[in-house]
């Protein structure tokens, strides 16, 4: 399995009056990994890739200016769809904040499940866990 691993810092905007990342936060860092992911691997991103479940597990909070690494991989890969999966560590000390996984289902124009694209398929076979 490859790990693309990327580095983002806790903003404040994310934060409650603790000084605590938001539980929501943590979607974006996953978002944040997904396309940096999807760029390193020469992939697009567009409208025919809908996100059809999330996943977080929280195991310890994210500060205020942490940085934090997103650690990103091909988790699954179906007919019509794959799934992501997402490790937010911090990184001075590499606790695991959290994980959890993105799964999309890849559709037509008209919205309407089709098999995985080529370009997609092709470059996750070659990153997939397993």
């Amino acid at each position: 399995m490859t790990i693309f691993r990327t580095e983002c810092r806790v903003r404040y905007v994310e934060t409650d009056c603790a000084g605590i990342a938001h539980y929501a936060s943590f979607f974006h860092y996953f978002e944040v990994g997904r396309m940096e992911m999807w760029r390193e691997l020469s992939l697009p991103y567009f409208e025919q890739l809908p996100i059809v479940e999330t996943f977080c597990e929280y195991k310890a909070p994210a500060r205020f200016d942490d940085l934090l690494e997103v650690q990103t991989f091909v988790a699954e890969l179906r007919n019509k769809g794959f799934k992501i999966g997402h490790r937010v560590i911090r990184k001075d000390d590499g606790t695991l904040l959290a994980h959890g996984h993105t799964s999309f289902v890849t559709v037509d124009e008209e919205r309407r499940p089709v098999p995985v694209f080529d370009d997609f398929k092709t470059k996750f076979e070659e990153h997939l866990e397993g």
